[in-house]
């Protein structure tokens, strides 16, 4: 049984991709069977990060073209991936026969240790089915205010259902600790103060210059660049997620209470017949307009909140201000002499540097504060 792992994000191009590909890298490494699924299934992206360009996806095995054990990349430095497909987009409008056919293929596939899907950015129905879905999700944001925001949005959504799953964060494209742990701290007292889910550090991935240069070759910069600080912050990573495993559930239980969940239909309200009597019209009439008013009530508790949010994860402290410089002294009334500047001293001391950035996120958290 693996382990199910689902990577999101509220907004697009916060590295999601990239840290799905070379986690799964590090665990398979570390001797762990990994699977990785491309779960955007509007805009594959897994295959701009390898090279590789699979003739057929997801969609082959939904129109019975292919099994799933047919279009899987094996042993891809270790890991196995089921890659997506741009042509389908909504698992929620699979027949009954394409969802057997998917869940069949599952059954068929070897046993994992850790599946990890890579999903699209946003609150797509699919996004939020993986998440509600896995064991365990692993939300993705930037130190950018607007990334912090997203993320949070993610979270709202997710925490209207009762089934949540376990939420480990990691800030990417972290340039010092100091703004790791201010763009941590700003989202969980955020989340902590509006919402009743619980957020736990999973680590940093430091801002880089050899991982561009990684995916522009198309080559993940765990097998480019082994030992280059992005590499190391994610085996640190990998670390973490292998103290605690938990449990695991079939690959194919996964799949089938994801799409129960997709598939899953609301209840609706049969239209009235034009036969009913006025004073009836006006009942609903008078339903319909409590009903709009609570609506109405409701968006502008949430317009409050969100302005609220964005004050909380957007907030700089504000620049100090400069002192006016001693240059003049009073000479004779309206008539100022400027004083000559001192000469610079002999030797300045240097600026001091950010401090570096611990690997063990969640230890250096707490031993330089707490953050309620």
């Amino acid at each position: 049984m693996a382990k199910v792992l689902t990577v999101a994000s509220g907004k697009g191009g916060v590295g999601k991709t990239s840290i799905s590909l070379n986690l799964s890298l590090a665990l398979a490494k570390a001797g762990y069977r990994v699977c990785l699924f491309d779960a955007d299934l509007g805009l594959a992206n897994v295959n701009i990060l390898t090279g590789l360009y699979p003739e057929y996806g997801l969609a082959e095995i939904l129109t019975g073209e292919k099994k799933l054990a047919e279009i899987m990349i094996r042993n891809f430095n270790g890991i196995d991936i089921i890659p997506g497909s741009s042509g389908v987009e909504k698992l929620a409008d699979l027949t009954a026969s394409q969802a057997e056919r998917m869940i069949r293929g599952f059954l068929e596939l070897p046993d994992y240790d850790y599946f990890i899907l890579d999903t699209s950015a946003g609150i797509s129905a699919q996004v939020l089915a993986f998440c509600r879905t896995c064991h365990e999700m692993i939300l993705v944001a930037t130190t950018e205010p607007t990334s912090l925001t997203d993320a949070y949005s993610l979270l709202k959504v997710l925490a209207r259902s009762n089934s949540m799953p376990r939420i480990r964060v990691v800030i990417n494209q972290v340039q010092s600790a100091e703004a790791a742990k201010l763009a941590y701290s700003k989202l969980k007292k955020t989340v902590q103060k509006f919402l009743a889910v619980k957020l736990a550090p999973l680590g940093v991935l430091v801002k880089d210059p050899n991982v561009p240069i990684a995916v522009v070759s198309q080559i993940p910069f765990m097998k480019l660049f082994p030992d280059t600080p992005a590499s190391r912050c994610v085996r640190a990573m990998a670390l973490k997620l292998v103290k605690n495993p938990g449990e695991g559930m079939p690959v194919e239980a996964f799949w089938d209470q994801c799409l129960d969940f997709l598939n899953r239909k609301r209840p609706h309200t049969d239209a009235s017949p034009a036969s009913q009597s006025g004073k009836d019209s006006d009942a609903q009439r008078q339903a319909l307009e409590s009903r709009l008013g609570t609506i109405e009530d409701k968006m502008g508790r949430l317009l409050d909140e969100m302005r609220e949010v964005k004050e909380m994860l957007g907030r700089h402290p504000e620049p100090a201000e400069t002192p006016p410089p001693a240059a003049s002294v009073v000479a004779e009334p309206h008539v100022f002499v400027p004083v000559p500047m001192e000469p610079p001293p002999e030797s300045v001391e240097e600026t001091p540097q950010p401090s570096p950035i611990e690997l063990d996120f969640e230890g250096w958290l707490a031993g330089n504060s707490k953050i309620n």
